[in-house]
């Protein structure tokens, strides 16, 4: 049996708070709503150039270089250096970026075996899993052999792949140290990628990168894929990146300067303290033009690049130490606030919210494998046990909406055929019943010979209003006489470590934890359900769903999907109803991005997900969204 290196997309753990069909992606359009709430618009004759803007970050940044990342945070500060040849709207519509245009050329079926002539022998480690020193992109377990990228050019050459698109570059773009983008960069930065720390989250699609010519690149992807057109394209790297610096990736702790074509250039860092950066004099687009953007329908003046000079992320990780810093005049934006401080900041004078509907939700995961949670009767009869509209109202004061689906409704457009009906449909088993949760789990108790109360621990990491979720839960099902239930909490990145680790499962633990996904549908199942992501973001407890991994392959890795937005609705309707049924893990709120912010800086809307808080709100011709700086 054939497995690629991953099933994840780019989720992200959100612990501070992770396109098109028809493959005519060279335009924007879109039809999804506006997640923004009462977005703020802008008068392009008002706006004022220049000035420093400080954003109060609530988490270290773990790595300059996005390669090298795996919390969403730091990719606030990863958008305002790197770029990649596509963008996406707050609603997730893709638009064309370093690349004019952006168009699949070809998809096609893959036999099952069409990638073992290419294969090599690998060895095993102590696992019994197989290894190379190159980057792996399928595993044949059983012949002890895999696809790297070296192979997959030979697969290329021969027809076998699985879809194609081609890029078509701008000519002119720079990066911060003077090297013309090209489409080697382009084609070679995903070396960079490789074996890093997001090098599963690239390579469970992509297959390889073929240069044409100085400004056309050719990319393709294992299997016919529906997200092929958001998730093949990486950020673009510099020649001096990719062939001078070490797999730690770009970061000044390593006395490596992060290099991009983004509008701001690195310039300083005090560990765990801030980092500041500058505007790029050379930034591509200034030089262009927004006409260069066939997609670009916006008003005249509209600014080709932030007009705010200066930016200082000020890495505060206390929250209410980050409200002090806002209050104090010391920084002027900040997100991940207690949601209790919200109403002062929505009435106060001097500053204002910005609320995003997000890509994110907090949820459960049970330990599936230790008796009795490996029965599925247990896990959904706490499912029913769980205040979800109780902790979107007291928790979160209103600013989470309650999880009756596995899909927040930003992910609907691709993610099912009818969003209302499948909420429609799934509520009565997601909200609190108690009646029916009673029922379920007695039968299963009484079947299972188990003695109540059943002992566990619910973990989750340090912040204010996750604790007091979890301890919400736990006392519901404690006040049943089914459950004892107790919480602890951890910091952060300690949470993180002791959640991955390969023997956590065993532990009997119930995790309480945030994701934040992206505008694929699949990645809200991939993250927390694929084993191929146990030890990984964000399988703790070991879960195993065969069944429903193939459907969900299904929904994004066949021609059918690609070509058939119903077809695809259709597949991910039976992963989401299959969820529900099996309950490995229970969905509590989806969240929303709130920023707090000062009325000095103007025009300011919050992206959808939590890391591109920053760079969407300075600068987006996609959305038209520009925000400047008013100090008088």
């Amino acid at each position: 049996m054939l497995q690629t290196t991953g099933a994840a997309t780019l989720a992200a753990l959100a612990g501070c708070n992770t396109g098109t069909n028809d493959g005519a992606s060279s335009g924007g359009g879109g039809g999804a709503p506006d997640p923004v709430r009462e977005r703020v618009d802008v008068d392009v004759d008002e706006i004022q150039d220049g000035g420093t803007l400080r954003f109060g970050l609530g988490a270290g940044i773990d790595s300059f270089d996005p390669s090298y990342s795996t919390n969403a945070p730091s990719g606030n500060v990863h958008g305002l250096v790197y770029e990649s040849i596509i963008t996406q709207d707050a609603a997730g519509t893709v638009y064309p970026w370093l690349a004019k245009s952006w168009e699949r050329v070809d998809v096609q079926e893959v036999e099952d075996g069409a990638y073992e002539p290419y294969m090599v022998s690998a060895d095993t480690d102590d696992d019994g899993n197989l290894v190379a020193d190159d980057q792996i992109l399928i595993r044949n377990q059983e012949a002890g052999e895999v696809l790297s990228v070296n192979e997959a050019p030979d697969a290329v050459e021969d027809g076998t792949y699985g879809i194609k698109y081609q890029a078509k570059l701008h000519e002119g773009v720079k990066f911060h140290n003077g090297e013309e983008m090209t489409a080697e960069n382009v084609a070679r930065s995903y070396e960079v990628v490789e074996n890093s720390s997001i090098s599963a989250q690239t390579f469970d699609s992509f297959l390889y990168a073929e240069v044409v010519d100085d400004y056309t690149v050719n990319i393709y992807g294992q299997e016919p894929d529906a997200e092929a057109d958001n998730q093949l394209p990486v950020d673009v790297y510099p020649m001096e990146h990719i062939e001078e610096y070490p797999d730690t990736g770009a970061d000044p702790r390593n006395d490596h300067t992060p290099i991009g074509t983004g509008p701001y250039q690195f310039e300083s860092y005090e560990t765990e303290e801030r980092a500041e950066f500058s505007s790029f004099d050379d930034y591509w687009l200034d030089d262009l033009g927004l006409d260069a953007l066939e997609w670009w329908d916006g008003p005249d003046g509209f600014p080709t690049s932030p007009v705010v000079d200066e930016v200082v992320v000020a890495i505060v990780q206390d929250n209410a130490t980050r409200a002090a810093a806002l209050n104090n005049g010391e920084i002027d934006l900040t997100y991940g606030l207690n949601t209790g401080t919200y109403g002062e900041y929505r009435s106060a004078e001097d500053f204002r919210l910005s609320v995003t509907n997000a890509g994110a939700y907090n949820f459960l995961q049970y330990p599936v494998t230790q008796s009795p949670w490996d029965d599925p009767r247990i896990r959904r009869g706490v499912n029913q046990l769980i205040p979800r509209a109780q902790i979107a109202e007291n928790i979160y004061n209103g600013y989470r909406n309650p999880a009756y689906t596995p899909l927040p409704e930003m992910a609907a457009k691709a993610g099912t055929v009818d969003y209302e009906a499948l909420t429609e449909e799934l509520r009565p088993q997601t909200e609190q019943n108690t009646e029916a949760a009673t029922e379920l789990l007695q039968e299963a108790v009484d079947d299972l010979g188990v003695e109540t109360p059943i002992e566990a621990t619910i973990e989750t990491n340090a912040t204010d209003d996750r604790l007091r979720e979890a301890e919400l839960i736990a006392q519901v099902l404690s006040n049943t006489e089914f459950f004892d239930i107790s919480v602890e909490d951890f910091e952060f990145t300690t949470f993180i470590q002791r959640i991955l680790g390969s023997e956590y499962y065993q532990q009997g633990n119930i995790v309480l934890i945030g994701l934040s996904g992206t505008f694929n549908p699949g990645s809200f199942y991939d993250a927390v359900n694929s084993i191929d992501n146990f030890g990984q973001c964000c399988n703790f407890n070991r879960i195993d769903t065969p069944e429903l991994d193939e459907i969900a392959t299904e929904a994004r890795f066949s021609v059918e999907a690609v070509e058939d937005s119903q077809f695809r609705g259709e597949q991910y309707d039976k992963v989401w109803q299959g969820l529900i049924e099996q309950a490995p893990n229970s969905y509590t709120v989806f969240g929303t991005n709130v920023t707090a912010l000062s009325t000095e800086y103007v025009g300011y809307n919050t992206y959808t997900f939590s890391s591109s808080i920053l760079p969407y709100g300075l600068h987006a011709p996609e959305d038209q969204q520009v925000a400047y700086l008013n100090r008088e």
